[in-house]
């Protein structure tokens, strides 16, 4: 894309199609917070319940089984977290470009990232992984050893 006489001066950020292509990598990356925080969701209603089951029936055994949504969610969450600050790059490379007036036809739609590990390193370390997840295992851990897991499903005297 030239900037050529008929295109005002703040071109290329005036272009329909470089603003939808912005709207587009926004909404990527809003579903994948999205459904990062749905993780988190699920995951605390599935142990809840999973809990609430072990308490009603008096089977301590059943909060073992927390462990596995918990893993399962957590490494869900992790991936969707790692490809939204890959696509988080992706964004804030297309808008430099634009800035820098580097912006070209073939940049236009531009919407694959690659999934590198630096991403999942960071997602591992972020605040919204680890102190959900290890908390969790941590408490699990924590009632196991102290005994609270059986004084939870004990029955009712």
């Amino acid at each position: 894309m030239s900037n050529g006489a008929t295109t005002s001066p703040l071109f290329p950020a005036d272009n329909p199609a470089v603003t939808a292509h912005l709207a587009t990598l926004q909404g990527i990356i809003t579903r994948l917070a999205n459904n990062s925080a749905s993780c988190k969701t699920w995951c605390l209603t599935l142990v809840g319940a999973l809990v609430s089951l072990a308490g009603a029936t008096h089977v301590p055994g059943i909060i073992t089984f927390t462990l596995v949504p918990i893993t399962i969610f957590g490494f869900l969450d992790t991936m969707y977290l790692a490809q939204e600050k890959a696509y988080r790059t992706l964004y804030n490379s297309i808008v430099a470009k634009i800035q820098g007036q580097s912006y070209k036809l073939t940049d236009v739609f531009e919407a694959k990232t690659k999934l590198k590990g630096k991403y999942i390193g960071q997602a591992l370390k972020s605040w919204a992984i680890w102190p959900v997840y290890l908390g969790l295992i941590a408490t699990y851990l924590i009632a196991y050893f102290s005994g609270w897991l059986h004084l939870l499903t004990a029955p009712a005297k």
